[in-house]
């Protein structure tokens, strides 16, 4: 006779995302009668919780897991799985892994607070008809379906929003989706149009275009890539400024160490107008730069301004401070502007690289040393 996996070898497979049908069941079956004492022990040694040795990889895990459970375990059974233990039962025993889930996330990212400071990712929220939604890259999925619209997010750190003869009520509603520090996400929207958005940056746009031109507005940094329509006309309102185009790819940044409004074109061509009513064209590898109702326009290398999107910091003749700024967006850390010296620096790094591999690569190209102090960015004084 076969041996009968223990409950921990059980509880392993399942948070592994490997278990069969027959054991399934008999977790769920012991999940149903064990007491709370051994639940918290299933989760502290399935995540190193008494050593509080738990990594990024686990806490990632563990989201992952609750959301699977959270998105398909409570819905209607779709597969032979899922039919082969009793709905009531089914429910109650889920219930009773989503508690404990849910109870391992609060420790896991408690007693990560501090030990390890990651790189960002996909991370946004969404608000969209009255509801909001967190978004990650966990998988894709289906958000709302009506109207003549539908949302869905997919696993590359996408939503996208597709208008089919949606009402002209639907399509007109503006959503929202935000950026925290250490998230970024991309959306297409319903003219196909994508629009990625950096660490702590917002989108605010309509389900669908009605009307003589498609309007977005836009906080922070976003790279647009814009589909061609030559009779609706693409304008992005930024800081009081406004971008027009018909088609095209440009990089936008409000962010305040910008201390201004900054596009740059990749292709195509746009018309920058400011809220005084002055106004450029700009042709690839140009930039425009606008503040206190001035415009400056100048030549640039544009790729260097949308190397984001391809998972690079890129600073060519970028201060200290604002590298630093910049740093502390996409690592949710904290920094002082204020405190960091008057020196530029010239340097590619990998967005997915450890903060402190960064910080010792700057201060190898700078001669400057920082550290991290709690959660924020400091520099060594001699």
């Amino acid at each position: 006779m076969e041996k009968r996996p223990s409950n921990k070898q059980l509880f392993d497979r399942f948070i592994a995302n490997k278990s069969n049908a027959r054991e399934l069941e008999m977790l769920f079956a012991y999940l149903e009668e064990a007491d709370q004492a051994e639940l918290d022990g299933l989760i502290k040694s399935g995540f190193d919780l008494e050593t509080q040795s738990l990594d990024q990889a686990d806490v990632a895990r563990l989201e992952v897991i609750h959301g699977r459970l959270a998105d398909e375990i409570f819905a209607r059974p779709k597969n032979s799985v899922l039919k082969l233990i009793g709905t009531a039962r089914f429910i109650r025993n889920a219930a009773a892994v989503v508690v404990i889930l849910s109870a391992g996330l609060l420790v896991s990212r408690d007693l990560s607070k501090g030990t390890k400071v990651v790189p960002g990712g996909e991370k946004a929220y969404l608000s969209f008809n009255g509801r909001n939604d967190t978004l990650g890259a966990k998988k894709a999925r289906l958000l709302y379906q009506h109207g003549g619209v539908t949302v869905r997010t997919q696993s590359n750190g996408t939503v996208v929003f597709m208008g089919v003869n949606a009402d002209s009520a639907t399509a007109v509603k503006l959503n929202t989706i935000t950026t925290p520090r250490g998230g970024e996400f991309k959306v297409t929207l319903s003219d196909g149009s994508m629009v990625a958005l950096n660490a702590g940056s917002k989108l605010t746009f309509p389900t669908g275009f009605r009307g003589p031109e498609r309007k977005v507005y836009v906080e922070g940094e976003a790279f647009f890539s814009v589909t061609k329509n030559a009779d609706k006309p693409f304008i992005v309102n930024v800081g009081g400024n406004e971008i027009k185009v018909l088609g095209t790819q440009f990089n936008v940044n409000s962010y305040p160490e910008t201390k201004g409004v900054e596009a740059t074109l990749l292709e195509g061509s746009v018309s920058f107008s400011n809220a005084e009513g002055k106004n450029v064209l700009l042709k690839p590898n140009q930039q425009v730069f606008s503040a206190y109702g001035h415009l400056s326009l100048k030549d640039v290398s544009a790729a260097d301004f949308n190397a984001w999107t391809k998972g690079e910091f890129l600073f060519n003749d970028v201060p200290v401070a604002v590298v630093m700024q910049r740093l502390a967006r996409w690592y949710n850390l904290e920094v002082q502007p204020a405190s960091m010296p008057s020196k530029n620096l010239y340097m590619r790094i990998s967005r997915k690289a450890d903060i402190k591999e960064v910080l010792e690569m700057i201060a190898k190209a700078t001669d400057l040393e920082f550290d991290l102090k709690g959660n924020q960015i400091v520099l060594k004084k001699e």
